[in-house]
């Protein structure tokens, strides 16, 4: 190794992590810019004093050497298992401080689908190993059974478009993994059923699992494997297939144990994966508290998440999504009491709806934060059947009577639709439809389609009706609507009968920035 020289040990510093600082910048980092500055001048102050102004790398010390090391290291997951066996090719010396100190540096071994895995684990020492295959062809199965062969070492397992059978695997996994902190099964999209993992997948436990991901992977008995997982962070379960339903009951009563846990997702492949209405029971009188959780996704008939809401409560939730499958009736009782136990979701202020003939999409968030929301989509055709459904699922919110914003808009497949909408669509729908939004003052529709069912469905109120719906209305936002071809008295009946009760209502139509 060629010795450099340099005036100041800052140079240094600044040459030997060089190739560290000019990594992408859209590479996820472990430490802020700030931390990062403040590791460089910890290492300098450690190295003033005691090294002269002209130095050669070689005559660091190995505490400075590690400290330095460990900066260049900073890079998670792949790029870091990749990192750290280079600094060891270097000389003796290095590889005595890198494996002096495996925990620091949290050394481990990579094991990709390539990887030589019988020939080269030997010549290692005993450090984790970390699984990585974005895509599993049957060519690789060898090498990640290779692998599992050494499960007291095992700490990530990262399998993906499996495109192997899974029993294959599953085979070689009946052992405990003791040091297992993150497992993330997906199949490439099977063609056919596929076997459901048994009771003994990873020996019955997971005591060290913090991170859980399986996709189009059935897994009847994963709550008796999640009994030995209470430090469990994560867990999703997405497109489950129907050989893989868990009762929401026992769904429950598995992750209320879990209280690290913050991220749930649960997500069905079909509607048939329901409840049995022969065998549901009725809800605990009390709920279980689940003190971390923060973010929540669901994907199923609404009856299986209704039977959940009625046996958790999460008072830190700020996110939460939920698809349901096409159905006729809503009945979101316990969901509405859920979300209303969430402070962050109660103090949503905005909500916003998109209609097409294919989807519904709602949404609630605050202008405040922006980053707490809730989300709902329902898929189904049928336009008219659309917004009679985001009635349903409206009309049952308690966070209704703090909206204050309310956007209508539609997707783009929509306005080359508009003369078959004319025909669908009913206006007493659209009263319905505004009938929860008893706290809105400000209407944006932002739609031509949509202003012109909207208006169609306000001129007719008069009276006392004008103020029975949208009664704290203020401002009505149609951008582009004197100049969209649209008859304007179509509003004006609305607008004068607003005036006459002393409600009045001012009309936009401006552009309006989304």
């Amino acid at each position: 190794m060629v010795a450099a020289r340099f005036d100041e040990p800052s140079q240094l510093i600044s040459h030997v992590l060089s190739s560290s600082q000019s990594r992408s910048t859209d590479m996820p980092r472990r430490h802020s810019p700030s931390n990062t500055s403040s590791k460089i001048r910890k290492i300098g102050k450690r190295m003033r004093g005691r090294i002269s102004s002209r130095v050669t790398i070689c005559s660091l010390p190995d505490d400075v050497l590690l400290d330095i090391f460990e900066f260049s290291l900073l890079d998670p997951g792949e790029l870091r298992a990749r990192t750290w066996p280079k600094l060891v090719h270097v000389c003796q010396r290095w590889r005595y401080i890198v494996f002096a100190s495996p925990l620091r540096l949290d050394l481990r071994l990579l094991c990709t689908a390539r990887t030589p895995l019988r020939r080269t684990l030997d010549v290692w020492p005993p450090l984790p190993i970390q699984i990585q295959c974005f895509s599993v062809y049957p060519r690789d199965e060898d090498n990640v059974i290779a692998a599992f062969e050494r499960p007291n070492h095992v700490c990530s397992i990262l399998l993906h478009e499996i495109r192997i059978p899974l029993e294959h695997l599953v085979a070689a996994m009946q052992e405990p993994f003791p040091e297992l902190g993150y497992l993330s099964l997906r199949m490439k999209r099977p063609d056919g059923a596929v076997p459901a993992l048994p009771t003994t997948f990873l020996g019955g436990s997971a005591p060290r699992l913090r991170s859980l991901h399986l996709r189009h992977i059935p897994f009847p008995t994963l709550p008796r494997l999640l009994l030995s997982s209470n430090d469990l962070v994560h867990l999703s379960l997405s497109r489950i297939p129907h050989n893989g339903y868990i009762s929401p009951e026992a769904m429950a009563m598995c992750i209320s144990a879990l209280t690290s846990l913050t991220k749930l997702s649960i997500t069905f492949l079909s509607p048939t994966s329901r409840p049995d209405p022969t065998t549901r029971r009725r809800p605990p009188l009390t709920r279980a508290v689940l003190p971390a959780l923060t973010n929540l996704y669901f994907c199923g008939v609404s009856e299986y998440l209704e039977d959940l809401m009625s046996r958790i409560e999460a008072p830190l939730l700020d996110v939460m999504k939920i698809t349901f499958f096409n159905q006729l009736v809503f009945d979101i009782q316990q969901l509405s009491w859920f979300i209303g136990h969430a402070p962050a979701l109660i103090s949503c202020d905005t909500a916003y709806t998109l209609i097409s003939h294919s989807s519904a999409l709602m949404g609630f968030s605050s202008m405040r934060r922006p980053s707490q929301f809730l989300r709902f989509e329902i898929p189904g055709r049928g336009v008219d059947w659309q917004v009679s459904s985001v009635a349903q699922i409206f009309s049952q919110l308690l966070i209704m009577s703090s909206i204050e914003t309310l956007y209508i808009d539609d997707f783009l497949d929509l306005s080359s639709s508009s003369s078959t909408l004319q025909d669908v669509m009913d206006e007493t729908q659209w009263l319905e439809f505004f009938n929860p939004f008893t706290a809105v003052r400000t209407l944006y529709i932002r739609s031509q389609t949509m202003q012109s069912h909207v208006v169609s469905a306000l001129r007719g109120l008069g009276g006392e009706s004008a103020t029975q719906v949208l009664p704290a209305l203020r401002m009505l936002h149609v951008p582009g609507y004197w100049a969209s071809g649209f008859d304007q008295d179509n509003v004006w009946p609305f607008i004068i009968a607003r005036r006459q009760s002393d409600h009045p209502v001012f009309v936009l139509g401006g552009r309006v920035m989304k």
